[in-house]
């Protein structure tokens, strides 16, 4: 009787050691609290009323006891290790994202934008009670990435002088307020990582740039937001990161405007005529900033993008009249030609600087560099295909029959440049004055930017980037927020509460209580 009850003391002990665990770490589950407190109060009155004072420290002097004594000590180390080390993680914060693509940690812009902030920021949340803690976990997330951003939850019926001070109307706004001013602030009414950077971004800025989209010859459109071959989705990207977008007909204008920050030329259909090609020269020559985007040339016809062929090569660059092709597999229907190769290597430049994500040029001409390059101008090749893509010359075999054979004689194997990134130093091209510089990003693909595939893979990323660099925001380079969907879900008080005892607690103590059993039957 004297064996069972120690046991039984032991056993107690377990029982009330996490019992009291789980009622400090979740009590949501008071019926594993109650169970294992009533149970260890019943099993220590039974040793204690069993018991004599003699087998007590008979008990207390035998090696089995020790041994078991030791085992309770190890055990109550071992938890007093764990508390220490949530107090230290409690202490200093440090978050891991083991997900593939991120999903809960902020972009690199995102990082970017709050780390360079010059004044504090605050995020105020206007949600019903003054709760939501999807909103919560975004603001956690931009003030743990920096000490200058804060953030409050903002019930709009208990604080209707904070919603009237910054004009909020509608339930889960949030204000984005940079320093003190209230006329430094914005309202974000859809609630998104992007929007939310977009938004400090507009804030922190000193002024807008301006980009013009050169019109009239057929170019793209960046306000078509219906047709795949539309700009509108890269439009809203750059009027999203604080830039001025317009479109600009330049056949009736002496020159490009004096505000201009950026002309991009669009894959234009027609041939563009002699005066706008000279007035992209001239504001070259003055210190421009040029993106342009090229489409292969259609066989049987003259190229309309010749006269801005020929200006780019005075610049330093290199147009192929040729596609891309590339061979793809297809599921049971083995490799086949693509005109669509997809690009992972790229070159060493700020626009590429950590950039190792896929991208994807439809319908890209080669665009690579004059060798040698003449004084004053310095270039990189940014993006080239992979080495089981050519560079083919025969058109009327691609786009009229449908085929195509690499040709050692004619025909460039991979890897082929298809953007290409040019820094002029005008002083020394005879233009302009000490430290003037001219800038060009020269795509071979205008469908790498449209609405079907400007948020295919990271071709956003890699547009807005060369934007950047082109107009000199090379801090603002980076990998932007994704449009994830993420498989989580959520647990209350009390479901956490459930998971915890059941798969953190109950096992771990039906299996000493176990083992105790075992080796208590095996002592002697």
């Amino acid at each position: 009787m004297g064996k069972s009850s120690a046991l039984a003391g032991i056993i107690g002990l377990v029982l009330l050691i996490f019992g009291i665990i789980d009622y400090f770490i979740a009590s949501g589950f008071r019926f594993f609290v109650f169970v294992n407190l009533a149970a260890g109060v019943f099993a220590l009155v039974l040793w204690a009323t069993t018991s004599s004072r003699e087998s007590l420290g008979a008990s207390l002097g035998s090696r089995t006891t020790r041994y078991g004594a030791n085992a309770v000590l190890y055990t109550l180390a071992f938890i007093a290790l764990l508390v220490g080390i949530n107090y230290l993680a409690n202490k200093h914060d440090h978050r891991f994202d083991t997900t593939q693509e991120k999903v809960f940690s902020l972009s690199s812009q995102s990082i970017n934008v709050v780390k360079n902030l010059k004044k504090p920021l605050k995020l105020y949340g206007f949600f019903q009670g003054g709760q939501d803690q999807k909103a919560k976990d975004l603001y956690e997330a931009y003030a743990y990435a920096s000490p200058k951003v804060s953030y409050e939850m903002v019930d709009p019926d208990k604080h209707p002088e904070l919603a009237e001070r910054y004009k909020v109307s509608v339930m889960g706004t949030t204000r984005v307020q940079y320093g003190d001013q209230p006329s430094d602030g914005t309202n974000v009414t859809e609630l998104s990582e992007e929007n939310l950077t977009n938004a400090i971004i507009k804030v922190t800025k000193g002024g807008r740039k301006v980009v013009d989209f050169v019109d009239g010859d057929g170019e793209a459109d960046p306000d078509d937001a219906k047709s795949a071959t539309g700009f509108n989705a890269f439009k809203q990207a750059l009027e999203g990161e604080g830039y001025t977008v317009n479109k600009l007909f330049l056949a009736s204008q002496p020159e490009v405007p004096a505000d201009a920050n950026l002309i991009v030329v669009a894959g234009p259909t027609r041939e563009i005529p002699p005066h706008v090609i000279d007035a992209l020269t001239a504001y070259l020559k003055r210190g421009g900033h040029l993106m342009v985007m090229l489409r292969p040339a259609m066989p049987g016809t003259p190229d309309p993008e010749a006269g801005l062929i020929a200006m780019l090569g005075g610049w330093g660059l290199k147009v192929g009249d040729d596609v891309i092709v590339d061979q793809v597999l297809r599921l049971f229907a083995g490799p086949a030609l693509g005109l669509d190769p997809v690009v992972n290597t790229y070159g060493t430049h700020p626009i590429t600087n950590g950039f190792n994500r896929r991208t994807v040029f439809p319908m890209t001409r080669s665009v690579g560099l004059q060798t040698p390059l003449k004084a004053g101008l310095s270039g990189t090749e940014l993006a080239k295909t992979s080495d089981t893509s050519w560079a083919e010359t025969d058109l009327v075999g691609i786009f009229q029959k449908q085929k195509a054979s690499f040709d050692p004689g004619k025909d460039q194997k991979g890897p082929i440049p298809v953007a290409d990134a040019v820094d002029a130093d005008l002083k020394t091209l005879g233009f302009g004055k000490e430290g003037q510089t001219a800038r060009l990003v020269v795509f071979g693909s205008t469908e790498f930017a449209d609405n079907q595939y400007f948020n295919e893979f990271f071709n956003r990323d890699f547009a807005i980037n060369s934007a950047d660099w082109l107009v000199g925001e090379e801090n603002a380079i980076s990998i932007r927020p994704r449009t994830l969907h993420s498989s989580s879900f959520r647990l209350t008080v009390d479901q956490f509460s459930l998971v915890f005892a059941l798969s953190v607690l109950m096992l771990p103590e039906l299996l000493l209580i176990l083992g105790i059993a075992v080796w208590w039957e095996r002592r002697v």
